[in-house]
């Protein structure tokens, strides 16, 4: 996470942030905000989700200027509420990051598209390829569009990251391989416990809250 300015020259932020607004502006007018505006319980777990991800994304360890390891959650919150409200919930999420400190201002474009919006959009395709190709079985979904889909998805994110500042020429291939992703398996797997605990959670106590989970589809057959 970029935490200050120099590090990015100005045309990849700039770029960037017009990505992120051109994925993120379609998607909430599109949405059905209803839906949200009538059920308070809704708005508990959406405002809430944006705490726990602002706390989580503030627990970071820091390996190079602009890479730092830390658990993203990201595959829970699109589960929970759809890709959607997690690129709102997530940019919010950067938002506070930047109040409190933790990210620069400048690269919040930059930072929001390849740690937030690309991941949301990668973890709700792993979902609906699982949901498609695979029979509808709760532990599927908990193991599979939960578990699996949370490593896969962070190790999605920090190669992604990696490569652009591979490219921007901020770090060489060997530091970034050296320092930081040859200990990416160690960071998959507990994205993958924590996302897919809350998964497991949300599917026995609060299923009707996971908008990508269909009881029908999953306990009719």
């Amino acid at each position: 996470m970029i935490r200050e300015a120099g590090i990015l020259p100005l045309w990849p932020l700039i770029s960037s942030a017009l990505v992120a607004l051109a994925i993120l502006l379609p998607s909430l007018a599109t949405y059905r905000w209803n839906a949200l505006r009538k059920h308070r319980g809704a708005q508990h777990f959406f405002f809430g989700s944006v705490v726990v991800l602002s706390l989580l994304w503030s627990l970071q360890a820091g390996i190079l200027p602009g890479l730092s390891f830390h658990v993203m959650a990201v595959t829970a919150v699109t589960l929970m509420m759809g890709w959607r409200l997690a690129l709102l919930a997530t940019l919010m999420m950067q938002l506070m990051l930047v109040v409190s400190g933790k990210l620069w201002w400048g690269a919040l474009g930059y930072s929001y598209l390849l740690s937030c919006v690309m991941p949301v959009l990668f973890s709700y395709g792993f979902y609906k390829l699982v949901y498609r190709r695979l029979s509808h079985n709760p532990f599927i979904y908990i193991l599979i569009a939960g578990f699996l889909n949370a490593g896969m998805t962070h190790a999605f994110s920090d190669v992604l990251q990696s490569l652009a500042l591979w490219q921007l020429g901020i770090h060489s291939f060997n530091a970034i391989w050296h320092d930081y992703l040859r200990y990416l398996p160690m960071m998959m797997f507990p994205e993958g416990v924590v996302n897919g605990m809350f998964v497991s959670g949300m599917v026995v106590f609060h299923s009707r809250w996971l908008s990508t989970f269909d009881e029908d589809s999953y306990f009719g057959e």
